[in-house]
Parts: structure tokens; C-alpha cells; sequence
């Protein structure tokens, strides 16, 4: 069913390069382009992207398969793992399975709209957009709007705004709720403010927001962990839920996330409770 692949790795694995080498070899009849260095100027059409490493690695993967509407195979090379859906050591072997059709799972993307030096940038996330101070010590704030009507100032280090997909992410670390991948809805919660025990606010996936920055010193805007621009006090910042959906090849029925998650953060057996 997939005959054309791009595979994403992670220059720094070995073991990934090896993997790819391995599945070059036995799957010679599909035609294979590697991406290793996440430079995505020149790539050829593809009908499936196959990540190989952790979730850094399958969200630069995400960003390569949104722009040919196909979907992602990720093979986890790394500790956790949240999104991959197959283990490494079990790739080889379960392959096939995938290329000849599996379920396709779709997952909300965070859109992100801001202007730097009178140019206009636009992003699709599918974990986290986060603003926060730069290298200076000062606080930064923001000011944020939803549809238009202020909800809140926080003055701290920042704020995170995360898809259901990035609930398990930098958000979770923050003590926000883990939201169900298949819903629309987003998540605000802000980053060492004076209101840090805030639970944060899940917004619907109708809503639009708006935060303004108001900083003396430098902040930054990091877009999945890896694009990041240097943003100043007066810039605006717009944040919805896209009109396109990340897509997953899953070997396990939806529900199956429920018993994978609570494996990888270490709570089935009580650990933390």
C-alpha cells in the first residue's frame, strides 16, 4: 500500500542509521529517502514518513508528513516514547503489517500565527507552543485573549499552550491533566507565575486565542521544540486549533492509548499513587 517512504532519523542515533539500513535492505522493493540532517528543502513525494528515534524526532517527522497529507509511522528509539507506536527491537518484524494497512489515527494540530520584523510566519504544532523568557533572569508577560475577551495577565517565566497530543509533554510536567488524543480541545497553563497552582484552562476547539507580549528584557516562542524566533515586548501572538490533522499509523485500536500511557508515566501498578 506504501511504496514511497521517507524515513526521519535522528543524526545522532546510530541505532536509528542502523534500523534504516536494515529496512532498506529487506524492504528493497519500496523506494526509501533518508532525512537525517531535518533539512526538508528538497523532498521528493512520498506516500508514508517513517520516524525512527523518540518524540523530538517523530514531531520533525510530523512537520515533513503534513505537507504531503500522508501519515507517520514512528518507531521509538528512545525512553518513553508517547506517540511512537512500535518498539524498536520489534520493527523488523512488524513492518510489513503496517505497510499493507493498518488504522489511521488523527491528531489536532495547534496553527500559530506572529509577525517578526514586518514578516509573517505561520505554524502547524502537534505538541506545544511555548513562550517564555530568554536567557534574561526577567519575567515575562503575557496577556491573553480568548475570542477576544481577556482572561488573564501572567507575569512568570511564560506560558505553554498545548494540543491533547501535548498534554503528556512539557504541560504534564506543569501539572496539567493528560487530555484525550482524540479530542480538539487545547490547553493554557503558565509557566513559574505567581499563579503557578492555576490548574490552567482546556479551551474549545471553536476558540481563538490571542497573547500579547510585554517584556524589558529578551522572550522567545519555541514551535514543537525546534523552531524557535526571538520575540520582543508589543508582538502578538495568535493560536487556534488547524484545520489539519496530524496522521498516525496505529496497529492498536484507540483505546489501547489508555493502558500504553499509564505504562509509560509508571502508574499502572500504583507506582505513584
Amino acid at each position: 500500500m506504501y511504496k514511497k517512504i521517507c524515513v526521519v532519523i535522528n543524526p545522532d542515533s546510530k541505532e536509528a542509521l542502523d534500523l534504516y539500513e536494515e529496512l532498506l535492505s529487506i524492504f528493497s522493493k519500496n523506494s526509501f529517502q533518508l532525512l537525517n540532517d531535518f533539512d526538508f528543502k528538497n523532498i521528493e513525494d512520498m506516500d508514508l514518513v517513517v520516524a525512527i528515534g523518540g518524540d523530538g524526532t517523530l514531531l520533525k517527522a510530523v512537520s515533513v508528513a503534513v505537507k504531503f497529507d500522508v501519515p507517520v509511522m514512528g518507531i521509538n528509539m528512545g525512553t518513553v516514547g508517547f506517540m511512537t507506536d512500535v518498539e524498536g527491537k520489534k520493527a523488523i518484524s512488524e513492518f510489513q503489517n503496517y505497510l499493507d494497512g493498518v488504522r489511521i489515527e488523527q491528531r489536532s494540530m495547534l496553527e500559530v500565527e506572529f509577525k517578526i520584523d514586518n514578516k509573517n510566519h505561520t505554524y502547524k504544532a502537534l505538541n506545544d507552543i511555548v513562550i517564555a523568557r530568554g536567557a534574561s533572569v526577567s519575567m515575562v508577560e503575557t496577556i491573553v485573549e480568548i475570542d477576544k475577551v481577556h482572561l488573564a495577565t501572567y507575569r512568570g517565566d511564560g506560558i505553554v499552550i498545548s494540543s491533547a497530543t501535548g498534554s503528556t509533554g512539557y504541560a504534564l510536567s506543569l501539572g496539567g491533566p493528560v487530555i484525550d488524543p482524540k479530542s480538539n480541545e487545547y490547553f493554557l497553563k503558565p509557566i513559574a507565575t505567581h499563579m503557578s497552582q492555576f490548574g490552567g484552562v482546556i479551551v474549545n476547539s471553536e476558540s481563538k486565542c490571542d497573547i500579547t507580549i510585554s517584556t524589558r528584557k529578551d522572550a522567545q516562542i519555541s514551535i514543537d521544540g525546534f523552531i524557535e524566533y526571538k520575540i520582543k515586548s508589543g508582538d502578538k501572538i495568535s493560536l487556534k486549533i488547524s484545520d489539519t490533522k496530524a496522521k498516525f499509523l496505529r496497529k492498536n485500536p484507540s483505546n489501547y492509548y489508555w493502558s500504553t500511557i499509564t505504562e509509560k508515566l509508571g502508574i499502572r501498578k500504583g507506582k505513584y499513587i
